[in-house]
């Protein structure tokens, strides 16, 4: 078997009798021109107005755009955009491009032209969202009781506001895009924490689930951001776009849910003892990695051990060295920690709360150059060198003629029963 990893692959061998599920991502064509698709999303919105009807001439624009922890195209969303707004009107120094970091790190400037074309980067501003910068953030009231809203100031005083993404399975909001780039990607640091931990609260895994308390709260805070246009890409497995869905933020992300199911969505017969799961496209750091045990506790039976393949060159986590430390508590006591106010970063504690639910069901085993045994242990993990000696383990634990399901894209594949089955 052969799985992701990094820009390279890492094997193992599995008796194939044992092989229950190959779960990967559907194979299917791409737009025969992603430029062209862009552009003709952009002159048939969905419930949403056309760039000419927004008339961006003499007006300050917003463009929110993922960071290089997602695998959106977005210089070619961005091709299409800047080249209809100029055409539009709209010049080129009322453009600012809002990076919706979340609580990542900045991009580099090396980075930006990757992901961004080295053209943009030279003629546009582009803004590292600082979501502990007080100077860059606006309070306009709270939401879903105790979550206050803070949203870039940038973003929202400008007299357009246009959101960007790609739509692929997400453990909190079900589907990722839509209102997601601007919660978590442009709110400040009380908002993101708040969000996350109510996230966790509520719906500890919602992986591909399209209405839930989390994509509650993101739609929200959409309503308060006031966009004026969403932009989402579908992409394959290897990272090309398929369509393109421009128009209102909710009603254009949900028709691109509708498709995205046909690429990410992957039914399964049955959950396995055990199952291999590679993070990729999600592996720069674990802050991102943990997204392959979702995908995994979903084709795993209960009690049943996850393998985890991620290569981690950041680590565990650059921006929330706390989360080692609350890694090491079981939900029970990171709830009592929440209630009793013993928290510092509580975007920590909310991913620390995800992980430890996927940890009480199922012993996880980790495969990473990243990630120390130090660091693999404080985390509740057994780490291996190979994904051969993980599955002798958890061999000896659950018999040799126990069950194996590989995930190839863990970090950005709904496995799923028949609904008559639900999850075991």
């Amino acid at each position: 078997m052969k799985l992701p990893y990094g820009a390279g692959e890492l094997a193992f061998d599995l008796a194939s009798a044992r092989l229950q599920e190959l779960i990967r991502p559907a194979e299917v064509r791409p737009a025969t021109d992603p430029v062209v698709a862009v552009t003709n999303a952009l002159a048939s919105p969905l419930d949403g107005p056309t760039i000419d009807e927004l008339a961006p001439r003499g007006k300050s624009i917003a463009i929110a755009v993922d960071d290089n922890t997602r695998t959106t195209p977005t210089h070619l969303l961005l091709d299409g955009l800047l080249a209809k707004l100029q055409a539009a009107g709209a010049r080129k120094d009322r453009i600012q491009l809002f990076i919706a970091l979340g609580t990542h790190r900045p991009m580099t400037e090396s980075e930006m032209k990757e992901k961004y074309g080295p053209e943009v980067v030279e003629e546009y501003t582009i803004i590292n969202h600082g979501f502990d910068d007080p100077s860059q953030l606006t309070y306009v009231g709270d939401m879903a009781g105790d979550v206050p809203v803070w949203i870039n100031k940038g973003f929202l005083d400008a007299d357009l506001r246009i959101v960007t993404g790609n739509i692929i399975p997400h453990f909190n909001a079900g589907w990722a895009a839509g209102a997601k780039i601007l919660l978590p990607g442009l709110a400040g640091e009380e908002t993101v924490g708040r969000m996350h931990v109510h996230s966790a609260l509520t719906t500890p895994n919602g992986l591909g689930m399209e209405d839930n308390p989390t994509r509650q709260l993101v739609d929200a805070y959409g309503e308060r951001a006031k966009i004026h246009l969403l932009i989402n890409s579908v992409i394959t497995r290897h990272q090309e776009i398929v369509k393109v869905y421009v128009g209102h933020f909710i009603t254009a992300h949900r028709r691109g849910v509708e498709h995205a199911k046909a690429v990410y969505s992957v039914p399964i017969n049955s959950v396995a003892d055990i199952t291999v799961s590679s993070s990729y496209p999600a592996d720069i750091e674990y802050w991102q990695g943990l997204k392959g045990l979702f995908s995994a506790d979903l084709a795993t039976k209960v009690g049943g051990g996850i393998i985890e393949v991620t290569p981690c060159p950041e680590g565990v986590s650059v921006m929330h060295p706390k989360w080692i430390e609350y890694l090491q508590y079981g939900t029970d006591e990171l709830n009592e920690m929440y209630r009793t106010g013993q928290i510092e970063d509580f975007v920590a504690l909310g991913l620390a709360l995800n992980v430890a639910h996927i940890r009480e069901k199922h012993p996880v085993c980790i495969i990473s150059h990243g990630i120390s045994d130090k660091h693999a242990e404080k985390m509740g993990f057994h780490k291996f060198d190979n994904v051969e000696d993980a599955l002798t383990m958890l061999t000896r634990k659950y018999g040799a003629d126990s069950t194996v399901n590989v995930l190839t894209h863990g970090g950005e594949t709904y496995p799923h029963l028949p609904p008559s089955q639900g999850h075991s």
